[in-house]
């Protein structure tokens, strides 16, 4: 079972995500992703409720309301994205990049010696909301209108077909 542990920028707020399989790993393009994060794609691993906990910080952790049903968790302290979901929603979606992912390295082209890269099952898998997209996307994953079960587009975003 994938396990890993983040925190805000500050460490005001911490949690941990337990998994068996994620619901989605993806690029979301979606309006509401873009606009709370000032930029597109957002890179989001989504997990049951119950596969997220919040370790530390439950009182700095702010839900604010987002575009249409959106509500985003955020800490007071730094302002630092925790999650997002629908309102109502039983799952949590999470930025693989607020996980605690570093390898020490000797790698000329890393010169800080860490390494963030995330592991394969960290990778995404699709674009999802790709319509929304503020530009073309030139990569092998797959790209669908909203989520994997819509119309599935092609990198200049007409339709694919099979």
């Amino acid at each position: 079972m994938p396990s890993y542990s983040g925190t805000c920028n500050c460490g005001a707020v911490a949690f941990s995500v337990d998994y068996e399989k994620p619901m989605f790993c993806v690029f979301c393009h979606c309006r509401a992703c873009s606009r709370a994060r000032g930029s597109s794609p957002s890179h989001l691993l989504g997990v049951t409720s119950s596969e997220f906990t919040v370790t530390k910080g439950e009182s700095n952790l702010k839900v604010g309301k987002g575009l249409g049903k959106m509500r985003h968790a955020f800490c007071t302290d730094c302002g630092c994205h925790i999650y997002q979901c629908p309102d109502g929603a039983g799952f949590r979606a999470i930025l693989p990049v607020n996980f605690h992912i570093e390898a020490a390295t000797d790698d000329p082209n890393v010169p800080c010696g860490k390494s963030s890269k995330l592991p394969d099952e960290l990778m995404p898998t699709a674009h999802t909301n790709y319509e929304n997209r503020v530009m073309d996307v030139h990569d092998d994953l797959p790209k669908f209108t909203a989520f994997s079960s819509s119309p599935r587009l092609n990198n200049d975003g007409t339709r694919y077909e099979e």
